[in-house]
């Protein structure tokens, strides 16, 4: 009776018409232009309107293998491992301890809590740049004059030491939210049944974290990593917004695209819009990202393997 319920309540036609506009928005802004990006990847276009171009084959890889300068490419390739790496966990370590804090019934005024720490989520990248821009002006930023009192200074973003840092500080700040969200959905799923019987058994805060919530909560915190490494090595905003892009010190692969293809520093020969070029700088992320996924998924598999 269910079956034939169900049956009669969904047709084909229904369900195919349901996930077309799904499928039609995956096609139009995710398939259609990964293929045209890797079709412009061997083409020498500028972008410019009304400027020739003609396919190059692989002189844009061989430009990129081969030609460029082997230091900056090097630099670029660390930058993009340590954002990465860096917004990864120092963002879901963070969350997690937040989620676990708000998910508490001891922590007065929650909902106020969560409103403001998911606020910079909602903000978006140019408000959020913009306010870290202002508090760590080197010169007139609260955090400048602050750390002046103990007789220190900083360059903060316009630094080749400390650019990095300040952009992946940002750019968790930014997204931590989002995780902490995620992290309160998955928390609020485990049953409050198998806390009460370990307390019955005598088990210690850490223990019914380490036995019960760090293993029922394990897949949120699996999907929150990848979201944070797929996210993170597609991230250019906060770099263009913070440093302009030109900041070699803050250069990704992710930003490395835009430098090229939409001509960041407005000059001319090796700063020109490059499109084409940059097609060929995306093509290198794609296969950087599908690369770490694969390594992530290996290491999550080999541990479910273990335990």
């Amino acid at each position: 009776m269910q079956q034939q319920l169900a049956k009669s309540a969904f047709p084909k036609w229904a369900l195919v018409l349901g996930v077309l506009p799904a499928v039609f928005l995956q096609v139009t802004m995710g398939l259609i232009p990964s293929i045209t990006t890797f079709i412009l990847s061997f083409t020498d276009i500028s972008g410019v309107a009304g400027v020739p171009w003609k396919f190059i084959g692989l002189d844009n890889y061989k430009e990129f293998f081969f030609q460029q300068s082997s230091r900056d490419l090097i630099t670029v390739l660390k930058n993009t491992v340590i954002f990465c790496v860096g917004v990864t966990v120092i963002q879901n370590v963070i969350a997690l301890f937040i989620s676990l804090a708000l998910n508490s019934k001891m922590v007065k005024g929650r909902g106020f809590f969560r409103a403001v720490i998911f606020l910079p989520v909602v903000l978006g990248v140019l408000v959020t740049s913009l306010v870290w821009l202002n508090t760590l002006n080197p010169l007139e930023g609260p955090v400048a004059k602050f750390i002046a009192l103990f007789g220190l200074s900083s360059g903060f973003f316009t630094s080749t030491n400390s650019a990095l840092a300040c952009v992946i500080f940002t750019q968790v700040w930014m997204a931590m939210g989002y995780s902490m969200v995620i992290n309160l959905a998955g928390l609020q799923s485990i049953s409050n049944d198998l806390y009460e019987a370990a307390e019955i058994d005598g088990t210690t805060v850490y223990q019914k974290f380490k036995y019960i919530t760090l293993p029922l909560l394990w897949p949120t915190i699996n999907v929150n990593i990848m979201l944070a490494i797929i996210g993170s090595l597609q991230s250019f905003q906060v770099i263009l917004f913070t440093t302009g892009g030109r900041n070699i010190a803050t250069q990704t692969l992710s930003a490395r695209v835009v430098y090229y293809a939409f001509n960041i520093n407005a000059g001319s020969g090796i700063a020109a819009m490059r499109q084409g070029y940059g097609a060929t700088w995306a093509m290198v992320l794609f296969v950087f990202i599908f690369i770490a996924t694969l390594i992530y998924q290996r290491a999550v598999k080999r541990r479910d393997e273990l335990t």
